[in-house]
């Protein structure tokens, strides 16, 4: 059956605007680029802010948010930066074989490497690139599904500074809810708004520029059989691959959906087909390594933060972008063009992949990323189609839309200020003699190192060196090995006996362990009353 339902004009083709000059077409990008400009900006605001108060004798280590991730990140990103192309994971000393994961930011350390950048830099350079680049690609996706001026607009600011309400459950304490302890998800998930992905964690923002750009281009390729816009897609499909390789599967599957239900010309499939199949190699690469891998296996094994989110959290974290799709939602289902059954197969795919038994087991919470684009696109269209024409009043029309961003972006307010409080804690700074110490260690050879998690947490991002422990995550039986490590430094165990038994290079000690340094290994090689280290060979 063909689709008798003409899917929106893309862009520029619209009924009234095919006679647009170039001037015309480029002006209807300002609105995108401009708020990418102010959206880098106030993002930056805590960061910049951070650096300019640091306490005598302290360094701002460049996070507010989820910074145990990010500084695995920066090790990523270091390995990129001394020339690999496959990761192997420095939180842990077992040893396994290498995987080509984490490509983004192996690639990020490449183009540190090339401009010759500090990793932290370039760290948050991507995320100032990404705030244009996820403007632009969202602005490019609300054109392709939305036509009303007004309600494309909308839909822009809703998705550039909307949060949720987790602030709520924040409020009341987290209570326990039929027995799940809940949680403010929407300020601890940056994937589920594009605000957050920003402020905190580049890559989440990037997934969400390559779903925005890759749905366009495919859906416009397969529209018109365009072979061109297949590879364009198909490039994007393989850049949110090196992020999560798993999302394409999850887009596939919505496309599919779509096409089934509106079949495309024979060329229109074709055009489909090529947009999954060139980063399909790569998909089946990452899934052969989380399955074969022994390195990749441990990690997925007791990662925390791959599991499905508790449910009334994350109905509270995406509220106001949930309960306004759910208006758009009849409008979609009356209609049923190619579009709109992909945004509702996407959703409802989500959901079995979430909610039900099925083979991405303890990968299914890395679905999420890019969730705000069909909530905010349905959002939209039932503010516009549904809500604001029953009402009588042009002031209330134009004001509650106007009303409901603003109320979104409470949650977004709060996360750029409240680190400004809090600037100087110890929990974002470390002392000068350690850092100092950490970019020693950078400049040694690598080996094995000993010393508690959080400074294990670092030693990776500012060195080659891989540590006996220091991630919740990616250090396999981390709670163990903390408490050996903790028995070790402060004298209950054997310290030569476990320096020879895990090949041990340098040993940190810092005066937070309360007890003196070890004596048996002489004087240190790095030493400062408070933060000293030991190369042992």
């Amino acid at each position: 059956m063909k689709d008798t339902a003409a899917p929106p004009l893309p862009i520029g083709e619209r009924v009234g605007e095919r006679g647009l000059s170039w001037k015309s077409r480029l002006a209807e990008w300002r609105l995108p680029l401009i708020t990418g400009l102010v959206l880098a900006a106030v993002t930056a605001l805590p960061y910049v802010y951070a650096y300019a108060v640091e306490p005598p004798g302290h360094v701002f280590m460049g996070f507010f948010y989820l910074g145990d991730d990010a500084n695995t990140y920066l090790a990523k990103m270091r390995q990129g930066w001394e020339g690999s192309w496959a990761w192997q994971n420095r939180y842990t000393t077992e040893s396994s074989p290498t995987a080509y994961l984490f490509m983004f930011w192996i690639a990020l350390g490449h183009i540190a490497a090339l401009l010759n950048l500090p990793l932290i830099v370039t760290f948050h350079l991507a995320r100032v690139a990404a705030a244009f680049a996820l403007m632009a690609a969202a602005w490019f996706m609300i054109c392709h599904f939305i036509e009303d001026r007004s309600a494309r607009r909308f839909a822009f600011f809703f998705c550039a500074v909307g949060l949720g309400l987790g602030y709520v459950i924040q409020a009341l304490g987290q209570p326990v809810i039929f027995g799940n302890q809940t949680d403010t998800l929407d300020w601890r998930m940056p994937e589920l708004t594009a605000f957050y992905s920003v402020l905190a964690l580049p890559h989440f923002a990037w997934s969400g520029v390559f779903a925005a750009a890759g749905i366009a281009f495919t859906l416009k390729a397969i529209q018109r059989g365009s072979l061109v816009f297949a590879v364009v897609a198909g490039l994007a499909w393989l850049g949110q691959a090196s992020i999560h390789p798993q999302m394409p599967i999850l887009m596939g599957g919505a496309t599919a959906v779509a096409l089934f239900l509106r079949p495309a010309s024979p060329r229109g499939w074709i055009a489909g087909a090529l947009a999954f199949a060139i980063p399909a190699p790569y998909i089946l690469y990452s899934y052969l390594a989380f399955v074969g891998n022994p390195e990749v296996q441990r990690w997925t094994f007791h990662s925390k933060n791959a599991l499905p989110p508790e449910t009334i959290s994350l109905l509270f974290a995406i509220a106001p972008q949930l309960l306004l799709a759910l208006t758009g939602l009849p409008g979609a289902l009356r209609r049923r063009t190619r579009e709109d059954l992909f945004l509702i197969a996407w959703l409802v795919l989500l959901a079995v992949i979430l909610y039900l038994p099925n083979p991405a087991g303890d990968l299914r919470r890395r679905f999420l990323d890019g969730l705000y684009l069909p909530l905010v696109i349905l959002g939209a269209r039932g503010m516009y189609e549904t809500i604001l024409p029953r009402l009588r009043s042009a002031r209330a029309k134009a004001l509650i839309p106007f009303s409901y961003v603003c109320f979104t972006a409470v949650g977004s307010a709060f996360l750029v200020l409240a680190p400004l409080a809090v600037a100087g804690n110890p929990q974002y700074t470390t002392t000068s003699a350690q850092f100092d110490g950490l970019n020693w260690l950078g400049s040694e050879p690598a080996g094995h190192v000993l010393a508690m998690p959080g400074v294990g947490l670092y030693i990776p991002a500012y060195s080659g060196d891989t540590v006996y422990v220091g991630h919740y995550d990616e250090t396999f039986d981390y709670l163990n090995k903390t408490q050996t490590a903790l028995a070790v430094l402060t004298g209950k165990s054997d310290l030569e006996q476990f320096i020879q038994q895990n090949h041990i290079r340098y040993v940190v000690w810092t005066v937070d362990l309360k007890t003196p340094p070890p004596e048996a290994l002489g004087p240190a090689a790095y030493d400062t009353p408070d933060f000293k280290i030991w190369r042992i060979y």
